[in-house]
């Protein structure tokens, strides 16, 4: 089994005092096998795991892990500073019951690609999970793409997972893993259309989380040819994607959450008044546009 196809990076509702909201998290689960996902990565960066306790990270994935109820399988986020907390993270993981570990380079120290390389050895050798390699160079320490190849050939990771908006560095990835078995998953929900057409074996992204239909309808259009439905939906979702442009990531997309209908919780990143007010005045044309966007997949399938 190999992570592919439609994957939702999951974002966490919260309650108001900062623990999970298990209901909502059983309702969310519910709605995105309903919907044809083909599984969950749970303490994602959309999911906030960077403000989650080690305790309540491994609570999150074993939630997600129990509600999925062996229907579709559960990644369970092990990014973190070091390798021996990355091991940690990823015997947690396993003994939740998940059947991969999403594992990025550390943050905040600059590292280079050598000690990248001598970073995920180490974890490989000493974990018993799958991984898919993860690369956000937002986020965390940025590889090149020889470097990502070399990882995946010599560290054993299942899939690559990539988060930057470089397309040739998207192209240049892709043709590297033609002819063997490691699927690309597309993270930015820019690029999934392009990705599709040059061979990625799916996508792995927070808009999946809300518009899981829109995405498996995108991923079995490219598969069965129909590129012209396919291109359709991309540029659907960019232009839900321009009305979020400049609100705060994750946020934005738990907004998004919330105009379907789940209660997500207070942000746990500070925000002004400002943004807050911008986000209220966003909502309406959020709403209309996931109504449109909904209603157009309808009308193609009749």
């Amino acid at each position: 089994m190999k992570p592919e196809g439609a994957l939702v990076a999951l974002p966490t509702p919260f309650e108001p005092q900062g623990s999970i909201n298990k209901e909502t998290l059983r309702l969310m689960v519910d709605f995105l096998i309903e919907r044809g996902v083909d599984g969950i990565f749970a303490a994602s960066t959309v999911g906030e795991f960077v403000h989650c306790l080690p305790r309540q990270r491994h609570e999150l994935i074993s939630l997600t892990v129990e509600y999925a109820d062996g229907r579709i399988p559960v990644l369970g986020g092990a990014t973190d500073m070091s390798a021996a907390k990355v091991i940690e993270h990823c015997k947690e993981i396993r003994r939740a019951g998940a059947s991969f570990a999403v594992i990025a380079p550390p943050f905040y120290y600059g590292m280079g690609q050598e000690d990248i390389v001598a970073f995920y050895g180490e974890i490989a050798d000493a974990i018993e999970i799958p991984f898919v390699l993860y690369h956000i160079p937002q986020c965390s320490n940025r590889m090149t793409a020889d470097t990502m190849l070399h990882i995946v050939r010599t560290c054993g990771a299942v899939a690559l997972k990539n988060s930057n908006l470089d397309v040739i560095e998207m192209l240049n990835l892709l043709n590297g893993l033609s002819g063997s078995d490691v699927p690309y998953l597309v993270g930015p929900d820019e690029l999934l259309f392009t990705g599709l057409v040059h061979g990625a074996g799916g996508s792995m992204s927070g808009l999946t989380g809300v518009l899981p239909e829109a995405v498996r309808r995108m991923i079995d259009a490219a598969r069965s040819g129909d590129f012209g439905l396919a291109r359709r939906i991309q540029f659907e979702f960019l232009e839900l994607l321009n009305l979020a442009a400049d609100l705060p990531f994750p946020a934005f997309l738990k907004l998004m959450l919330s105009v379907r209908g789940f209660e997500m919780g207070p942000p746990l990143q500070a925000q002004s008044m400002a943004t807050r007010r911008r986000m209220d005045e966003r909502r309406p044309a959020i709403l209309q546009k996931i109504e449109a966007i909904i209603q157009m997949l309808e009308t193609a399938n009749n």
